[in-house]
């Protein structure tokens, strides 16, 4: 019987680590700048839409808030804020990203076809955030 021991150098498994931390770092920055352009492209009324936005990242209930019966004309830069602070929420939930497959973002605001396609508004054809979004990062 015949064996060969082929060791493996320790810097070998220190580079691998590196180079996975570095892939998770591009992975958050890029959807930390996706999140940030969600929530600037979005208009603010009162505020339901652009506090919707929600990432699928493991466990967690999709967010989905109506406007109805909320005070219109809301400060769109604290809305802004508050939505973007929720999407990174979401992103501090997972641990790492390297065993996700697939993160979403979604808004589950009950009037987000409207803001995105202008369905059933006659003042705007709609803001087609999502549209935008994957015009700009694919």
């Amino acid at each position: 019987m015949r064996e060969t021991k082929i060791g493996i150098n320790a810097s070998f498994n220190k580079k691998i680590k590196s180079v996975e931390d570095k892939v998770d770092m591009f992975l958050k920055d890029q959807l930390t700048d996706i999140a940030r352009t969600a929530v600037d492209l979005s208009p603010v009324d009162t505020g339901a839409y652009v506090t919707s936005f929600s990432y699928t990242v493991g466990a967690g209930r999709p967010r989905g808030k109506s406007s109805a019966n909320k005070p219109k004309y809301q400060n769109k830069q604290s809305k802004r804020d508050e939505g973007f602070s929720n999407l990174m929420q979401d992103l501090s939930r997972a641990k790492d990203l390297e065993g996700v497959s697939e993160v979403e973002l979604r808004n589950r605001s009950p009037h987000a076809d409207d803001v995105e396609n202008g369905t059933n508004w006659s003042k705007t054809q709609g803001y087609f955030v999502f549209a935008q979004i994957r015009n700009m990062y694919g």
